[in-house]
């Protein structure tokens, strides 16, 4: 896979996000500031200024035209996507580490290094529910719609099952040794995947709650996982400088790309991946303050 290699972040850089729609995509760490790259020039054309402290998450509501940020102080930042204009500020309390809008809810997700789950409305920028998961940091969570499941996971070793529709909690278990820090479903419900700071890989039984897969996946953490949009395959990234891509089917490793493995990866920890809108392409951040953009032709 060939890769090019943005610049253009002085400091460290933790989230990246793909627009859902346009060629673009957004990335935030530590600058306290949001740029938006077009992906087919390869340059960065706006930043979003007005950002006291470290972005650790991003997303995107397309149908309300805001960009969001989550931020290390507590201030979950709504800017408007055509004008990069600071709409409101709501103050969570506490760092902000994942963030996802449901549309058939009309709500938007927060996680924090607390361990609170805050459902928030989205157009009137307000909290409307909120729960704990755990006293410790919850890094990331993954929502299922059509399998009515939220899934957190937390520094505290355990994996956290919730109904999708209430958010009443109706699965516990032990997950990793020294924590787990990413989560995603399989898009087909079946399979819950988890990546723990003990770099192994994990499959969970949607229906059994079974681990039916333990490997290592990487040296170091797993800071992320996500499933491409429309092939059978999935990336991991990690402190171990490293990508990784795997097949869905039978959760293979296909390709390594690490700094070893190519000369285009990345230097320091990969903090954040996406996929592009139309899965032709995978985004990554680093500590290594690099954006790189990898082609995917689609087939190993």
């Amino acid at each position: 896979m060939k890769a090019a290699t943005l610049q253009g972040h002085n400091n460290p850089i933790y989230a990246i996000i793909a627009h859902p729609i346009e060629n673009l995509c957004y990335s935030a760490g530590n600058d306290k500031g949001i740029v938006e790259w077009n992906l087919d020039t390869k340059i960065h054309q706006r930043v979003f200024n007005q950002i006291k402290e470290t972005v650790y998450s991003l997303e995107i509501i397309i149908d309300l035209n805001l960009l969001i940020a989550g931020c290390n102080d507590g201030y979950l930042c709504f800017f408007d996507l055509s004008t990069t204009k600071l709409l409101a500020n709501l103050n969570l309390g506490s760092a902000i580490f994942d963030l996802a809008y449901i549309e058939s809810k009309k709500e938007l997700i927060a996680s924090t290094d607390k361990g609170f789950i805050f459902i928030i409305n989205p157009n009137e920028k307000i909290l409307i529910h909120q729960f704990q998961s755990g006293n410790q940091k919850v890094r990331s969570f993954a929502f299922h719609q059509q399998q009515n499941l939220l899934a957190t996971v937390s520094n505290d070793e355990n994996i956290r099952i919730y109904n999708f529709e209430d958010y009443s909690l109706s699965n516990e278990f032990k997950g990793h040794d020294l924590g787990v820090g990413s989560v995603a479903f399989s898009p087909d419900g079946k399979h819950l995947l988890t990546g723990g700071r003990d770099a192994h890989l994990k499959v969970w039984n949607t229906t059994s709650w079974n681990c039916e897969q333990n490997f290592a996946a990487h040296l170091f953490a797993i800071y992320q996982i996500i499933f491409h949009p429309n092939l059978p395959y999935f990336a991991t990234s990690s402190r171990d400088k490293s990508i990784k891509i795997w097949r869905s089917e039978d959760f293979s490793l296909c390709k390594n790309l690490s700094i070893e493995k190519s000369r285009e990866g990345h230097r320091l920890s990969v903090n954040d991946i996406c996929w592009s809108n139309d899965g032709k392409q995978l985004l990554s951040v680093s500590d290594d303050k690099m954006l790189k953009i990898w082609d995917f032709e689609g087939s190993f």
